[in-house]
């Protein structure tokens, strides 16, 4: 190869780098250099721009014709080479800074098998070819390079198109999935949203109806204490208005009653009184009519006999036991009812005897302390009682 290189000096020349540091133009390449140059550096788009401003076109012409008339005008220094050769190093400075590090032909080969390994081809190419220590020889195996990976692109494309149809028709099947599922998720929010207002309406609703509720329960509450403020003593008064209206049946019916037994009684003579100092005289006549008699305490089993002796007289009857069942608290209201006051001593509470005694003389009512419950004396009582006014000596 050395003689041969020796023998003839043009192929010896060519073989060897050049020397110099000026970067050659688009239209100094080879001929085989321009379409790979042209077709990989160039995009699409960019070489119809070019081909309208700066060619002479039919109008019909497509992206093969657009291509080859690029080609051949950067053949040789033109408007239209000036052009292309202006646009790459405005596209590809990056490029062109990155390759100029290279010093030599070795080391422009080393980066550009690199670059290319990593895919940037376009840029690569250009700052290859047209790099200072470019020669004839790094040109052929660079465009070599170009031309097999062309091939490949070429495979790889109509693999990626296949692929892309399979790509393109699964995305139309998702998108109608998509667009079916969008749909029931749009009407069930809508169906959410509907209901989501009915339940705002109707908690509105609740929520004034419990305002409502309040207010008229705060003006029933501050009403009743009106009214318990201006009659401290209503409940007592109602517990009493009610235990006098059963009083008064009680009584009418017990009068009908003695209205009934008198007219069925055959009429007696009355007998003798048994003479003898231990025989008791008649109780004189007792009239107490319209008014209200407490019996506090006694016989639970007397309390009839009790209350025949009052009612027997015209007058009504009370009964509190003293505190064996009922409350002493139920004694005061008894008391401001009542007219007339026995109190069967040894049948009661301390508690309700002291309550008795302090609430007549506070108030200068008659009452009468009887010491042995029986109808005989609780009969007695009732006449002293009517006979004499403000009485408290025990019987």
């Amino acid at each position: 190869m050395a003689d041969a290189c020796c023998e003839n000096p043009a192929v010896h020349a060519a073989l060897l780098p050049p020397t110099g540091s000026r970067r050659r133009r688009l239209w100094e390449l080879g001929n085989h250099a321009h379409c790979p140059v042209i077709g990989v550096c160039v995009p699409l788009e960019r070489v119809r721009v070019l081909a309208r401003k700066l060619l002479v076109l039919q109008g019909d012409e497509d992206d093969y014709t657009l291509h080859c008339s690029l080609v051949t005008a950067a053949a040789r220094r033109n408007a239209v080479a000036e052009a292309l050769q202006k646009d790459l190093e405005q596209r590809f400075t990056l490029d062109v800074r990155s390759a100029a590090q290279a010093k030599c032909r070795e080391s422009l080969m080393t980066w550009w098998r690199a670059r290319a390994a990593q895919g940037e081809v376009a840029g690569a190419l250009w700052a290859t070819l047209t790099h200072a220590r470019c020669d004839e020889w790094l040109e052929m195996r660079v465009l070599g390079q170009v031309h097999m990976l062309q091939h490949q692109v070429g495979a790889a494309q109509r693999v990626d198109l296949a692929r892309h149809r399979e790509l393109a028709a699964e995305h139309q099947a998702l998108l109608r999935d998509y667009a079916e599922v969008q749909q029931r998720v749009t009407a069930w929010s809508a169906e959410r949203a509907r209901e989501q207002q009915a339940w705002e309406q109707e908690r509105m609703q609740q929520r004034a109806a419990v305002i409502s509720l309040q207010t008229q329960l705060a003006q029933a509450q501050e009403q009743l204490q009106h009214w318990q403020a201006a009659r401290p003593d209503l409940p007592e008064r109602e517990q009493l208005r009610e235990r006098l209206a059963e009083q008064v049946e009680r009584n009418h019916a017990l009068q009908r009653e003695l209205a009934r037994q008198v007219q069925r009684a055959p009429v007696a003579e009355p007998a003798p009184a048994a003479a003898g100092p231990e025989a008791d005289p008649p109780p004189a006549p007792v009239k107490l009519e319209h008014r209200v008699v407490l019996c506090v305490g006694g016989r639970g089993g007397s309390v009839p006999q009790y209350r025949q002796a009052v009612e027997g007289c015209g007058a009504q009857f009370l009964h509190h036991d003293g505190g064996a069942e009922h409350k002493p608290a139920q004694l005061e209201p008894q008391l401001a009812a009542a007219d007339l006051v026995i109190c069967q001593t040894g049948c009661i509470s301390h508690d309700a005897y002291w309550r008795v005694k302090d609430h007549c003389k506070r108030h200068h009512k008659r009452c009468v302390f009887v010491e042995t419950p029986s109808r005989s004396a609780f009969e007695r009582a009732l006449a002293q009682a009517a006979a004499s006014e403000g009485s408290e000596a025990p019987i």
